[in-house]
C-alpha cells in the first residue's frame, strides 16, 4: 500500500507480523529486562517497526521501535521517528474509515 500525504510525503507501508510469528504463543517480548506486548508491526519504506507497550504501563502508553535482526532498537533520528509516526497515523486513519 502506498499512501500519499501532503504533496511530497509518500510512504510505502505494509503491515507485517514478523516478531509475532517468531514469538509464537508467548504473550510478551523481552527487551532490556522489560516485558513488552507487541501492539502492531509495520514496514515503512522497507524498514521494520513495532509499536510495543510495557506489560504494566497505562493502555495509552506505547513505544515505537525499529526492528533489526529481531531486536528492537530505539529510534534516535527524530526525522525517522516522525516519518514512521506519520505513516502510522495514516494507517490508523484508513483503518477507521474502511
Amino acid at each position: 500500500m502506498v499512501i500519499q500525504m501532503e504533496e511530497q510525503m509518500r510512504f510505502d507501508i505494509r503491515e507485517v507480523d514478523i516478531l509475532q510469528k517468531q514469538m509464537g504463543q508467548a504473550p510478551f517480548f523481552l527487551h532490556d529486562q522489560q516485558a513488552y506486548q507487541i501492539l502492531q508491526e509495520i514496514e515503512v519504506d522497507g524498514k521494520h517497526y513495532a509499536i510495543m507497550q510495557k506489560k504494566d504501563d497505562h493502555p495509552d502508553d506505547a513505544y515505537l521501535f525499529r526492528i533489526e535482526e529481531a531486536s528492537p532498537l530505539e529510534i534516535e533520528d527524530e526525522s525517522e521517528w516522525e516519518r514512521v509516526a506519520d505513516a502510522l497515523d495514516e494507517v490508523w486513519y484508513q483503518q477507521d474509515y474502511k
